[in-house]
């Protein structure tokens, strides 16, 4: 699946880079000079794009009932950026999971998807 995501400040710079190396198109808070950016923005701007959300904010939890192209919430136990890159690359060339409009929080044992009911 070609995936578009906008990493989220929380996002580790390394685990930008990874997701880029494999082939995803990635856009960068830190790199777009968005410092900052409330999460309602952010949620917008990612819709905008049709871009879907990575983070690590529970709080994006609590805004998807915005409209808004999918967020991701990676919530390992360990959220070091190479445990990240080790765990989550190959959870997503493996996965056949729509994320487009989906809450999708991602732990260590287990895979939550809640899906938009609509804008």
């Amino acid at each position: 699946m070609n995936f578009k995501f906008f990493a989220d400040e929380n996002i580790a710079k390394s685990v930008v880079k990874a997701l880029r190396e494999n082939g995803y198109d990635v856009k960068d808070i830190k790199e777009e000079n968005l410092f900052g950016i409330n999460d309602r923005e952010l949620i917008l701007k990612a819709k905008i794009e049709e871009r879907i959300i990575l983070t690590h904010d529970k709080d994006f939890a609590n805004l998807s009932y915005l409209g808004h192209s999918g967020i991701i919430l990676i919530q390992y136990k360990n959220q070091h950026p190479l445990n990240i890159i080790n765990k989550f690359i190959p959870l997503l060339k493996g996965i056949r999971i729509e994320f487009k409009n989906s809450l999708v929080t991602i732990k260590d044992n287990f895979i939550k998807i809640n899906r938009n009911r609509g804008d």
